[in-house]
C-alpha cells in the first residue's frame, strides 16, 4: 500500500428504483458478488489503494449497509457511515456536500460509487492507487473506460487532449456525436476545491451532479484522466447485475457454489 494515504468516500445512497420492490428492503449496494456485498468490494478496494479511512454515505433511514459496515469496523477496518443530508439537494454529489466540513480539511480525497466494482485489477486497489499518485500534479483525476459506441447515451463521455487531460464531460451524448466512447468510471481523486462547484444544475435536471462539476473544473484546472485496468462492472440495474455476476464467476470459477442435490 502507499505510505501516504487519503480518505475515501463511498456512496451508497441511491433509491435504486429499477430494483423495486427488492430495493425497498435491501439497498442495491448489498447485492452479492460471490459471498461479498458489492459495497464491501468497493470498501476493500479503497483500503488496498491506501485509504486511511472509508466513509460510506447511506440513504436516510438505512440500517442494512450501516449494520454491515459496523460489522467490518468490529473486524478492525477503518470504515464508518453517515446518512446523506438531502437538504443540500438531490444528486450523486450530495454525499460530498453532506461531508463538506470533514472534506475541506483534507488535501485530497477519493470518491467511489458503492454499486460499481472494479474486477481483475493488476493488484487490489491498483487503479485508485495509480490515480492517487497522478493527483500530485493535478487538481483532480478521473477514471475512464471504453464502452460500446451504442451505449454512449447511458454515460458521461470524456473528451481529452493529446496529453490525456480532461477537456470536458458530455452527459449522455448521441453515438454519432462521439469520436472515442470513453466513459467516466465512478472513481475520482479530488481536492476540496471541487466542493465550491457542487450546486444544482439545469444540465442534470436540477440535481447536484459530480460529473458536471468536474467538467467545469477542467476548464480552469488540470484534471487528469486514468484509463482503468481490469473490468468495470455494476449492480446498478437488473440487466447489468446479471452481466456482472457472469463476469465475476468467469473470473473466479473456484468460488462457484457446488451444484446438484446433496445426498443425506
Amino acid at each position: 500500500m502507499p505510505t501516504v494515504g487519503f480518505p475515501a468516500v463511498v456512496t451508497a445512497a441511491g433509491a435504486a428504483t429499477r430494483f423495486r420492490p427488492f430495493s425497498d428492503i435491501v439497498p442495491k449496494e448489498m447485492l452479492p458478488l460471490g459471498r461479498t456485498p458489492a459495497v464491501e468490494h468497493v470498501v476493500i478496494e479503497c483500503l488496498e489503494a491506501g485509504a486511511t479511512e472509508v466513509i460510506v454515505v447511506t440513504r436516510p433511514g438505512d440500517r442494512i449497509v450501516s449494520g454491515h459496515m459496523h460489522a467490518l469496523r468490529a473486524e478492525g477496518l477503518p470504515v464508518s457511515t453517515v446518512e446523506e443530508d438531502l437538504s443540500h439537494g438531490y444528486g450523486n454529489a450530495t454525499p460530498l456536500l453532506t461531508l463538506r466540513e470533514r472534506l475541506t480539511k483534507t488535501t485530497m480525497f477519493a470518491v467511489a460509487f458503492g454499486d460499481d466494482i472494479l474486477l481483475a485489477e493488476p493488484r487490489p486497489g491498483y487503479n485508485l492507487a495509480t490515480m492517487h499518485r497522478m493527483c500530485a500534479d493535478t487538481e483532480a483525476v478521473v477514471a475512464a473506460a471504453h464502452v460500446d459506441p451504442s451505449e454512449t447515451r447511458s454515460f458521461g463521455i470524456i473528451d481529452i487532449d493529446s496529453d490525456e487531460r480532461l477537456l470536458r464531460i458530455r452527459q449522455r451524448p448521441a453515438p454519432a456525436a462521439v469520436t472515442e466512447p470513453l466513459a467516466v468510471v465512478s472513481r475520482l481523486l479530488l481536492r476540496p476545491s471541487i466542493l465550491d462547484r457542487l450546486r444544482p444544475s439545469d444540465l442534470a435536471g436540477g440535481e447536484v451532479d459530480l460529473g458536471i462539476a468536474t467538467s467545469q473544473l477542467a476548464t480552469e484546472e488540470h484534471v487528469g484522466v486514468h484509463r482503468i485496468a481490469g473490468h468495470w462492472v455494476t449492480v446498478g440495474d437488473p440487466h447489468r447485475y446479471h452481466h456482472t455476476l457472469t463476469t465475476y464467476w468467469n473470473l473466479n470459477p473456484n468460488e462457484l457454489p457446488a451444484t446438484g442435490a446433496q445426498q443425506p
